[in-house]
């Protein structure tokens, strides 16, 4: 398994001479990769960037701003670290499934691409994911009803064993469905409360009134159980 370069020819700019305008804050990326190949040929790639600093394991006094995984993370040892802000999630599958959008869902990640992505590629969905606001995987699960239910089958399928599921009566308050399209939005529980005037810890408590009511288990279930059941309004820029 190995990334593509975007172009043959060979590299004529010094590592130290990148054109990249270095006022930029460099973006600290951590590759928390198992297979040892992809992870050589990660750091390869985004070493002849300047925008972007690959971070060294993980530790109290260590940020990064994107951790790239392949496989879904332990959670417990990542909230003992108690990292503020936590990295977003760069899936990396093998290829382009519903098996793996389910594997990216269920490791919360804020995006997810295939092992055969190139090296612009790679940096535009780094950049995109620090620089522009939204989750670009809860978006897909908004706005395309297909993917929402095959993420939606999967998850019932895991839960229960059964892969049918019936139309779902919306027992949201309107402040609940507020919050819930803003989650759609991929946007953190932070800046929900930012935007609707509340605090982070109160936008969190919704959030678990909204995953009882709906019988869901994290953001992407509810999200892709509200967009099978035509709940959400239509997202821009999806």
């Amino acid at each position: 398994m190995a990334l593509k370069h975007a172009s043959t020819q060979p590299l004529l700019i010094p590592l130290d001479q990148d054109p990249v305008n270095h006022r930029v804050a460099q973006i600290a990326v951590h590759i928390a990769i198992s297979e040892s190949r992809l992870e050589r040929d990660l750091n390869n790639l985004l070493a002849r960037s300047a925008r972007f600093s690959v971070v060294k394991g993980i530790g109290y006094n260590t940020k990064s701003d994107v951790r790239i995984i392949d496989q879904i993370p332990d959670q417990i040892s990542y909230e003992e670290l108690d990292e503020i802000p936590q990295p977003k999630l760069l899936f990396i599958g093998v290829e382009h499934s519903s098996e793996t959008m389910m594997k990216a869902v269920h490791a919360g990640a804020w995006a997810y691409v295939t092992a055969s992505i190139n090296a612009q590629e790679l940096e535009e969905t780094i950049c995109s994911l620090v620089e522009q606001p939204g989750s670009p995987l809860l978006k897909q699960l908004a706005s395309r009803k297909d993917t929402a239910v095959q993420v939606l089958r999967g998850l019932s399928e895991q839960r229960d064993g059964s892969s049918q599921f019936d139309k779902v009566e919306n027992r949201l308050t309107d402040h609940e469905m507020v919050i819930l399209q803003l989650v759609a939005q991929g946007e953190t529980s932070k800046d929900i409360g930012q935007l609707v005037g509340l605090g982070e810890q109160t936008i969190k408590n919704y959030l678990v009134k909204i995953f009882e009511k709906t019988n869901t288990r994290n953001r992407a279930h509810a999200v892709a159980l509200a967009a099978q059941n035509g709940w959400l309004l239509p997202l821009a820029n999806t």
